[in-house]
């Protein structure tokens, strides 16, 4: 059995407003976990990060595993410095961040929490901390395989590929599949295609809606029109939008679901938005 839980979807900042707890107000963070899987294996650092770390402090769970780090923007770092097993003494944690220009993965997340910007830094953490940079490719770990294909955002982000008891999770958050015909477009979509044909799941990035792109294009997120309309033939199982806009409402979200089920659920097993503390059964 493969599970995945949402621990937070939202995009670009965390919102606490009364119209937007349905679907949930934390930043990216989602967890996959496995029955023959004894370590944490996670997606990203945003501020659901939080409410997982106490999850696993509360049950006594494992305090070693696996993070996979899309990309250092703010959104999907926030929670990092509130997971309460980097501050105990028996956690051992591999963070993979994807390669930045001149940068290592250690300097990245140094400058993120030096003491001018958080009063916690690096070297305070009472958890084994081991963090490397990844590029393109594939890296086995035992009980699961990661495959990372650079995605198109305004900095390099990786579009994780998660294959763990014969499952396949892809995992893209920020990524901007483009509308135009340029040779350059045409290349990455034959590829991303290719990446996430037959996946069990796909979550993927889709901030916007059709006219919200047209004055946002360039900015590094998807439209769900062009996702859909792009993934139809790729005979994904289960489809989860996520990275929601901080400035859509549950309201909003809610109409933009039922349209895409309307449309589209005969497409799929399943087609929905993902929500704060959803959880996904892979049986």
């Amino acid at each position: 059995m493969v599970k995945i839980k949402f621990w937070g979807v939202r995009g670009s900042t965390p919102c606490a407003n009364n119209e937007n707890m349905g679907f949930g107000g934390n930043t990216s963070c989602v967890q996959i976990s496995a029955t023959h899987l004894n370590e944490l294996l996670v997606l990203d650092c945003g501020t659901g990060i939080r409410n997982l770390g106490n999850d696993i402090i509360q049950k006594k769970e494992a305090l070693r595993g696996h993070i996979f780090l899309t990309h250092p923007h703010w959104d999907h770092l926030q929670g990092f410095g509130f997971f309460k097993p980097f501050y105990h003494p028996e956690g051992n944690f591999n963070l993979h961040l994807t390669s930045q220009p001149g940068l290592s993965c250690n300097e990245i997340l140094q400058g993120h929490f030096s003491n001018t910007f958080f009063p916690v830094t690096l070297d305070m953490l009472s958890a084994e901390m081991k963090c490397t940079s990844i590029e393109e490719g594939v890296y086995d770990y035992g009980d699961f395989v990661v495959e990372m294909m650079w995605g198109r955002h305004t900095i390099p982000t990786g579009i994780f590929k998660v294959i763990i008891e014969d499952k396949v999770i892809v995992y893209a958050p920020d990524n901007e599949l483009p509308h135009d015909n340029s040779e350059n477009s045409k290349t990455f979509i034959e590829k991303f295609l290719a990446f996430i044909q037959g996946a069990d799941v796909l979550i993927h990035d889709a901030q916007y809606n059709l006219e919200e792109y047209k004055q946002r294009e360039g900015w590094g997120h998807t439209n769900w029109e062009k996702l859909l309309e792009l993934t139809k033939n790729s005979q994904i199982k289960q489809l989860y939008l996520t990275h929601h806009d901080p400035d859509n409402s549950d309201v909003d979200l809610q109409k933009r679901c039922d349209q895409i089920q309307a449309e589209y659920e005969s497409v799929y097993e399943l087609v929905t938005l993902a929500r704060d503390e959803m959880v996904v059964e892979l049986p």
